[in-house]
């Protein structure tokens, strides 16, 4: 099993930081904000969010989180049925 820390995961190019993230990362709750949509997975003991632009393809940004403080802005989207059901 892969243990991905977060500063070897931030010196990825973006590619290989949604691949990595897709194969490994446990998805938990989307959002849209303006003309994005996002994407939270669960990555070892970080957060990682794919931002991708609605009206073009392929991926804007991607973000790293620490702190589930910095989540917030998914709590009104995240089932926590799906997480501990």
């Amino acid at each position: 099993m892969l243990v991905m820390q977060i500063h070897l995961f931030e010196n990825f190019d973006l590619n290989a930081k949604a691949c990595i993230t897709w194969k490994n990362g446990v998805h938990i709750g989307y959002r849209t904000k303006d003309k994005f949509y996002m994407s939270l997975y669960r990555l070892g003991d970080f957060y990682v969010e794919i931002q991708y632009h609605n009206c073009y393809d392929g991926i804007a940004a991607i973000q790293t989180y620490v702190y589930e403080d910095d989540l917030e802005a998914y709590l009104p989207e995240v089932d926590l049925n799906t997480l501990f059901g």
